[in-house]
């Protein structure tokens, strides 16, 4: 039997987890992409890189990473828990 005719499949929580922490654009949208909220996390990318550009601006170069650090990861991985764990608790029927 097939197993997209019954829906998306569950995904892995951990490894979104862990493609969520890596502080890297591609990765933070590929643990959004597998949850179908690529568009979502292209606006919540694009809203850290500005974020991250007037703290940069505001501060000098390392002491502006202990502030756009935690933002650039912490966002993100807030995002990806919260609706990873909806995708993986919505039901699965046969559309």
């Amino acid at each position: 039997m097939d197993s997209n005719k019954n829906g998306p499949e569950r995904v892995s929580f951990r490894l979104q987890i862990v493609l969520a922490l890596i502080p890297s654009f591609v990765s933070q949208m590929i643990a959004f992409y597998r949850i179908k909220k690529l568009v979502h996390g292209l606006i919540i990318e694009v809203a850290i890189f500005f974020i991250d550009l007037v703290i940069s601006s505001m501060i000098s170069w390392p002491a502006s990473m202990v502030f756009a650090l935690p933002i650039t990861v912490g966002i993100p991985v807030y995002y990806v828990r919260k609706w990873t764990l909806e995708f993986n608790k919505t039901p699965r029927g046969m559309f």
